[in-house]
């Protein structure tokens, strides 16, 4: 019986290079560090997440040191300032960033497909030589190299409609990042009012305490002395008592809103920060059918669906690709030989080379092209109703937002005349209670509706606040109380900066 020995094949580097090769592509629990793509308009990171990830100097330390900037000041901080502040450290802005970055790469994936493609193959085969001839070895080794270099020619108009997905793509990530940031800008301004708004309600709160206080020690003075019945000082206290839950409560609430912006910013949850008062009175400079004309044109989420109907159109005519020939040119050179640079081989054609023309084309699939190209279609029908529906949507969000400002607006003055009155009845039944012309009654439904018109005004004056942020919200732009700037008529290029 022969025994074959096989000869040891130089293949255990190759083996050993490919499980290299796999082993150090695998996933780093880590916060990945990002490339650009190599395009002109590579965006330039203003996060502190995307410096620390796409910045020149990126590093795994300076990821995991990631913190938040300090406050700019002990002083209280403007709205603009904690806007600013929010922007710079909010990780749904990188977020939205780290997708621009992804559709940019898309966008170069896209481009590479009208650009030659160059693959290579090395190739070890080992012949054993079974014949057991003196003086002859055991087996032989045959190497081959091979070069392939495509060109597509034609592929149906598929590569150009993903050119086209693929740039849409970049348009839906840059309006994503104009999304998050106005999401970020309106969660902040909420955070901000509602912390004024608490802050005067805690100290109405605070002065129905001290008020109530007074009127307890008068009306205990009444009693001892035999001038009222003990009834209306029980019921100065139960007042009492009310009052100072009222004052818990609202600074339980300044706490909770003070916690709300500590986390926009990224501080510490329970730091002590401390706002400018901003909740102000301003004429809103537009009129609804300016703003519903800005809303149905610049809201982001409509231009976001706008684009992804065009993306819809463009997938169609990536299915329909399947229905045309697809050419390309093809060339080949491949060497065979003994040693390992695949020269100096045996056998009739050690190296050749060859370039073709390749057409090719889908005669029959069972339908599975029409069937790509249909479902693209119902895709593209619903981009366009959840368009329309958005833009109804847009119309009553703007209606109901400026109705709200307007309404607001009118009650901030009806209000402040409520609180003179108010505080003048108070003033009045006080006296006259302390000439035991009017009743204890008298004096507790005072206050009361004294502490109901500031509530009321402070209130109005943080629904009307509220309500143009959120029209700015709809619009996606800040509308200044002069009114809105000119719009350039193009994009500004780097040329105009020179």
């Amino acid at each position: 019986m022969n025994i074959v020995r096989l000869k040891p094949v130089p293949v255990f580097g190759l083996v050993l290079a490919l499980l290299s090769l796999i082993l150090t592509g695998c996933a780093d629990p880590t916060r990945q560090v990002i490339g650009k793509p190599y395009l002109v308009d590579s965006p330039t990171p203003e996060t502190i997440f995307g410096e620390a990830t796409i910045g020149p100097n990126a590093s795994k330390e300076a990821i995991q040191n990631i913190k938040a900037p300090p406050l700019p000041h002990k002083g209280p901080l403007t709205l603009d300032e904690c806007l600013e502040i929010a922007q710079r450290v909010s990780p749904s802005i990188d977020t939205a960033q780290q997708g621009y970055v992804g559709a940019l790469w898309g966008r170069w994936s896209a481009i590479t497909d009208f650009l030659p493609a160059v693959s290579m193959s090395y190739r070890v085969t080992h012949q054993g030589d079974l014949a057991n001839t003196p003086g002859h070895g055991s087996g032989r080794e045959q190497y081959a190299w091979g070069t392939t270099v495509s060109q597509p020619v034609f592929m149906g108009g598929r590569n150009v409609a993903n050119y086209l997905l693929a740039q849409l793509g970049v348009s839906q990530a840059d309006i994503t990042k104009i999304q998050a940031r106005e999401d970020l800008l309106l969660a902040v301004k909420q955070a901000y009012f509602s912390i004024l708004a608490t802050e005067k309600a805690l100290n109405v709160a605070r002065t129905t305490v001290v008020n109530l206080t007074s009127h307890l020690s008068v009306a205990q003075n009444f009693f001892e002395v035999g001038m009222v019945p003990r009834n209306q000082v029980l019921e100065a206290e139960v007042e009492l008592a009310k009052a100072q839950q009222e004052e818990t409560t609202q600074g339980r609430n300044l706490v909770v809103n003070k916690a709300r912006l500590n986390i926009l910013l990224r501080q510490a949850v329970d730091a002590n920060i401390r706002v400018t008062d901003e909740l102000k009175y301003y004429k809103f400079p537009l009129t609804l059918d300016f703003c519903m004309n800005i809303g149905l044109n610049d809201n982001p989420e409509i231009r976001l669906a706008k684009t992804q109907v065009e993306s819809g159109a463009k997938n169609v005519d990536v299915a329909r690709s399947q229905l045309y020939p697809q050419v390309e040119l093809v060339y080949n050179n491949s060497s065979t030989g003994n040693t390992g640079r695949a020269s100096g081989g045996w056998g009739p054609n050690p190296s050749s080379w060859t370039v073709a023309a390749v057409a090719s084309i889908n005669v029959w699939e069972w339908g599975k092209t029409k069937a790509a190209v249909e479902q693209s279609k119902v895709a593209l029908n619903q981009a366009i109703n959840n368009l329309t529906s958005l833009e109804d949507n847009t119309k009553l969000e703007i209606t109901s937002n400026y109705q709200s400002l307007i309404s607001a607006g009118r009650n901030i003055d009806v209000s402040a005349k409520a609180v003179e009155s108010a505080a003048e009845d108070l003033r009045m039944v006080t006296e006259r209670y302390q000439e035991q012309v009017a009743t204890n009654t008298d004096v507790l439904d005072a206050q009361t509706r004294y502490s109901s018109a500031q509530y009321e005004h402070y209130q109005a004056l943080y629904n009307y606040n509220l309500a143009w942020a959120a029209i700015e919200r709809s619009l996606g732009r800040r509308v200044p109380a002069q009114g809105l700037p000119d719009r350039p008529a193009r994009r500004p290029t780097p040329q105009d900066n020179r």
